[in-house]
């Protein structure tokens, strides 16, 4: 049984490469069908790249309104920096007192103040009612704010 199967695979490898010889001799000497699969391969190559992306995760937007409870945290598992103003965390250094208003460390509760948008990106003015930023107000990214 087995060499019986042996040989139609055989057989149908061997088919497989005839019919590709056939198919390299016909794109050798006929000028529109090598066209024509040139075409498709880029019409195929060009769906491909226009299908968009890979439909990976993307955030959620949070709805926030004033006077809202929010929870505090980082995302990525660090700190979160409450800051003077908006836009001011890529510059402030934890240790200056003037920018930095206090480093929210794990995740605590607060209440939004405001929203402001700042160099495309999303702020929120957050007044701190627990942890060790307890009273404190200032501004950080909307990343790290969720309703709650």
């Amino acid at each position: 049984m087995s060499e019986e199967k042996n040989k139609e695979s055989a057989a149908s490898a061997a088919a497989a490469g005839a019919a590709a010889q056939k198919v390299i001799e016909v794109l050798k000497t006929n000028a529109t069908a090598r066209y024509a699969a040139i075409g498709g391969a880029a019409a195929i190559m060009l769906g491909i790249f226009m299908s968009g992306g890979d439909g990976g995760t993307k955030m959620a937007a949070v709805q926030l309104s004033a006077g809202q409870t929010v929870t505090v945290e980082n995302p990525n598992g660090g700190n979160s920096m409450l800051a003077v103003a908006p836009g001011m965390m890529a510059v402030a250094d934890p240790e200056d007192t003037e920018q930095n208003v206090c480093l929210v460390k794990g995740a605590a509760k607060g209440k939004v103040e405001e929203e402001q948008v700042a160099g495309m990106l999303s702020y929120v003015k957050v007044t701190m009612t627990d942890g060790e930023c307890k009273g404190k107000t200032g501004w950080t990214s909307k990343t790290n704010v969720r309703a709650g």
